[in-house]
């Protein structure tokens, strides 16, 4: 079996074994040549394949994109954040952008139906990337199931261009279901250069990695157009609020954006914290930080300033603040952030609806 699981539940477990065993570079390879984000800084984004090359092009004055897909599996939440932040980086830069909505791949993985992938994606995920930034304007987007004749074509002709020993190394089965939706990926990540190839990164968590390496061997292979070989970068996972996993299918681990303000304060309340047993010990030993679900909260998402930040994980990890002190600084955070970003929210509610019956 496969390392990674793309459609299955991953635990990741040492990034660098992973970074190591599919030869993926250190992001400090490239960090000054990329803009100033809170994600990049703090290692959030820690890796990268083929990622000069991009950046060549942006540099070079020449066509550059970036494309990510929406996976429809429930609310929007700040795990999704991770990657909306690195989309509007990406604009900021200049890229061009490419959304696809994958309800193909919804349907034949996670048996959800076309009209409910639909529903999700326009009112969890469309609405609130907007509300985060995202200038719908600028960017291609579509849904699988609409993608159109050329890009399914592609989508088959490109099965031509891999093994069944490659298939099943990679993903550990040649399942219909999940190779047709590997597939339809394929033709998602290289849709931004049909028209006109173009260095084009893909940002992604390391669990993606098995979809981006094929890719890149199908637009080795694939003769009838120049494709360049995609890009990548890749970022941590946030975890749960208990620790573990992030799962859009346990509310108790996540906050979404569209969480009632009360509700979200009461499970920074309920989080696992690094504090100690005794307010005795904790004085004398100080936080484990990296058992600290809030503090990564924090770190991800809502604190910007890197000297702020340094202060708290400080004086926590002394022990000189204590849990409760660290749960207060995140939840004034977070009724902040969500007073504001619910109210663009619904701001941007008609504009998204207007956007999806006008482009689909």
């Amino acid at each position: 079996m496969p390392d990674i699981d793309p459609w299955g539940d991953v635990e990741i477990g040492d990034y660098s074994d992973k970074m190591e065993k599919f030869g993926i570079d250190p992001i400090s390879d490239v960090e000054d040549r990329l803009p100033d984000n809170l994600l990049v800084r703090r290692g959030i984004i820690f890796g990268h394949r083929g990622l000069k090359e991009f950046l060549d092009a942006k540099e070079d004055g020449e066509e550059f994109a970036m494309m990510t897909g929406i996976m429809p599996s429930g609310v929007f939440h700040f795990g999704h954040k991770t990657v909306v932040d690195q989309i509007l980086m990406y604009q900021e830069m200049g890229a061009e952008i490419t959304v696809t909505a994958a309800d193909i791949e919804a349907y034949n993985t996670r048996d959800m139906s076309l009209e409910k992938s639909r529903e999700l994606v326009i009112e969890e995920y469309l609405k609130n990337y907007v509300a985060l930034g995202l200038d719908l304007d600028k960017v291609d987007f579509y849904f699988q199931s609409e993608g159109g004749n050329d890009y399914h074509l592609k989508s088959k002709q490109f099965a031509k261009h891999l093994t069944q020993n490659e298939v099943e190394a990679t993903y550990g089965s040649a399942a219909p279901g999940k190779i047709t939706s590997a597939l339809t990926q394929y033709a998602d990540i290289l849709r931004p250069q049909f028209d006109s190839p173009k260095p084009t990164v893909v940002p992604v968590g390391v669990d993606q990695d098995p979809h981006i390496r094929l890719t890149r061997e199908v637009a080795r292979k694939y003769r009838d157009a120049d494709f360049y070989k995609p890009s990548s970068t890749y970022n941590k996972f946030m975890r749960g609020l208990q620790g573990g996993k992030m799962s859009s299918s346990d509310p108790k681990s996540y906050i979404a954006l569209t969480d009632d303000i009360k509700d979200a304060k009461k499970k920074i309340d309920q989080a696992k914290t690094g504090g100690r047993d005794t307010l005795e010990e904790h004085r004398e030993k100080g936080a484990k930080i990296e058992e600290d679900m809030v503090f990564e909260l924090l770190a991800f998402h809502l604190i910007e300033d890197d000297d702020e930040l340094a202060r708290i994980k400080r004086e926590y990890s002394s022990g000189e603040m204590l849990s409760g002190e660290l749960k207060q600084i995140a939840k004034d955070r977070l009724e902040e952030f969500l007073t504001e970003h619910q109210r663009k929210r619904e701001e941007a509610s008609e504009k998204v609806e207007q956007f999806v019956r006008e482009n689909t």
